[in-house]
């Protein structure tokens, strides 16, 4: 195997997770902590942006908020593709949300709030979470409006079941 094609983790050799970024993966588990990297409002098999531009210029506050309740749609699908299922999150920690916004928008917060809620319908009480918002006018994927990252806590018994083998799968 190309060493193009593996990256080295605990000494081991083993097939990228994220090949669209080769130095990148999606979700990270340390200890029972998961970290998952930053996706905007996307079509989880094409990665194409559901949603594009700034918000408060191209896109309404209310359009804005449906992008991030896709963010967290998208985040949410994600983790339960790597563990089977969403009942491995024990309860959310937090959430950093990124929001596109126009010369003239000053409430991201309420962007984000779309995250946030989505969370709490989905999730429950294991849904809240501590959060940061920033706006700014500078964002990846052709001007997406909004992306979010998460970490949450694991339930015991789905610790390392989301690491893959050497050759790649789960």
């Amino acid at each position: 195997m190309s060493m193009i094609h593996t990256i080295r983790e605990d000494g081991q050799e083993t097939v990228q997770r994220f090949p669209k970024y080769k130095p990148l993966i999606p979700i990270r588990e340390v200890d029972g902590v998961v970290y998952v990297s930053g996706h905007g409002p996307e079509n989880i098999n094409t990665y194409e942006p559901l949603y594009r531009g700034r918000v408060g210029a191209d896109l309404t506050l209310e359009e804005g908020y449906a992008a991030a309740a896709e963010c967290a749609k998208t985040l949410l699908r994600a983790v339960q593709e790597r563990y089977g299922s969403l009942d491995c999150i024990h309860h959310m920690v937090r959430a950093l949300a990124l929001v596109n916004c126009g010369e003239d928008f000053t409430e991201p917060e309420k962007v984000a709030d779309g995250f946030s809620d989505t969370c709490m319908q989905i999730l429950q009480e294991r849904g809240q979470h501590a959060r940061t918002v920033m706006g700014t006018r500078n964002m990846p994927n052709h001007n997406i409006p909004v992306e979010v990252e998460m970490i949450f806590v694991l339930v015991d018994v789905y610790r390392n079941k989301g690491e893959r083998n050497k050759d790649g799968t789960i």
